[in-house]
């Protein structure tokens, strides 16, 4: 059975630009016709128990809700035939590895809440009464906070499209990649890039009219251009040095982010 094409559910990978997207759906659905729903925060990788929970939660709110509908929130992808569902169409936005592990360092930073799920993933740092307020610094000493190690368990992008096996998290492992690529042609119609979203938002506009109808308008003139001017305070570009370093240690993230990103452009020629 094929994915639902009225039921949509965007599986966000974390700081991925992923609350741009939500915010236009929000705008989106009344224009639209369809529902957009946040589902409530809990956690990416699940038992088989939580997934059916899930699952349930999704189809109990489609049959209240008697109108197409587009879900979010952070968690692995979820074979909903495995519960006997019909799977909803997936949606997801990813960004480049060593600029998203930044970004989640810096965010960090910023927002120190014990219960912030990044921190749960996060590998104890080697000294705890030091912590580092730079990226570079971070990495250079090696703190196992800004390190990745193969073979490690790490809440990166590949989980999201893999799901929620152990040997998902693990960091290069083939196997992992390979069921992501496999699941993303099954299940997910669009996979947008950060760093391509003129593609990503024609994409969506192209591939999932229905939910995405007028998309790319609403972006440039109601969410960028009253944006545009705006002096946001950025985290400093992350060093070539470690941006190289970094991209050896995360050989099979980058190769899923660049078949993602060769798979996008393919699909707007």
């Amino acid at each position: 059975m094929p994915p639902s094409a009225h039921v949509l559910l965007f599986n966000r990978v974390p700081k991925a630009g992923g609350e741009m997207l939500v915010l236009l759906l929000q705008w989106l659905q009344g224009r639209n016709g369809f529902r957009h729903v946040r589902l409530g925060p809990g956690p990416r990788r699940m038992t088989r128990s939580q997934q059916e929970s899930l699952v349930e939660t999704i189809m109990k709110t489609i049959r209240d809700e008697a109108v197409p509908v587009a879900f979010d929130r952070h968690v692995y992808f979820i074979n909903f035939t495995l519960f006997d569902k019909q799977s909803p169409t997936y949606i997801n936005l990813v960004r480049d590895p060593v600029d998203k592990a930044a970004s989640r360092f810096y965010y960090a930073r910023v927002t120190p809440d014990p219960r912030n799920p990044d921190l749960h993933y996060a590998p104890p740092r080697l000294n705890k009464n030091f912590i580092s307020s730079n990226f570079d610094e971070c990495v250079a000493l090696q703190d196992p906070e800004c390190t990745f190690e193969t073979g490690q368990p790490y809440d990166l992008t590949i989980p999201y499209f893999c799901g929620h096996e152990e040997w998902c998290m693990q960091l290069n492992n083939r196997m992992a990649l390979e069921k992501a690529k496999e699941n993303v042609e099954h299940f997910f119609p669009v996979v947008g890039v950060l760093e391509e979203l003129n593609a990503t938002l024609a994409s969506l506009e192209s591939n999932l009219p229905y939910f995405f109808k007028g998309v790319q308008k609403m972006y440039f003139e109601e969410l960028l251009q009253p944006h545009k001017n705006r002096n946001r305070k950025k985290p400093p570009e992350v060093a070539h040095k470690t941006r190289k370093w970094l991209h050896s240690q995360l050989e099979l993230e980058y190769e899923f982010y660049y078949w993602l990103r060769a798979r996008l452009l393919t699909q707007i020629q």
